[in-house]
């Protein structure tokens, strides 16, 4: 059972108003419309910060919100919102598994650190 995803992402909603995308963008849009999976928390961390990413969810304000689950367990998610200055990760659940339940990260690396602390955190509830 190696193979079995850790993570699995998904578009959850617009919230504001859909800036013009490139075909790329788009076709990503329509891939993140279903679920995705992740085996690793550094994998979905690198995809965030991937340019493909940072091109579809744009410069300017958030303008919509994406659904980080774990595989194993749909019900234990947390929210997604890209930003310009990086990527908040909040926690409507408030397992305190992210202190103060919302963390906005910078870089690949932190962005991991706080994803695999989420998923252990919440996998041993």
């Amino acid at each position: 059972m190696e193979d079995t995803p850790l993570l699995t992402m998904t578009k959850s909603r617009i919230i504001d108003e859909v800036p013009h995308l490139s075909g790329e963008s788009q076709s990503l849009l329509n891939t993140l419309s279903g679920l995705c999976s992740f085996h690793s928390s550094d994998d979905l961390a690198s995809f965030l910060f991937t340019d493909m990413f940072r091109n579809l969810v744009g410069i300017s304000e958030p303008w919509l919100s994406f659904e980080i689950g774990v595989y194993r367990d749909h019900t234990k998610t947390i929210e997604l919102i890209p930003a310009r200055d990086g990527i908040t990760l909040a926690d409507g659940a408030m397992t305190g598994a992210i202190e103060n339940n919302v963390v906005t990260v910078k870089s690949q690396l932190e962005c991991a650190s706080v994803l695999t602390n989420w998923h252990n955190h919440t996998i041993n509830e």
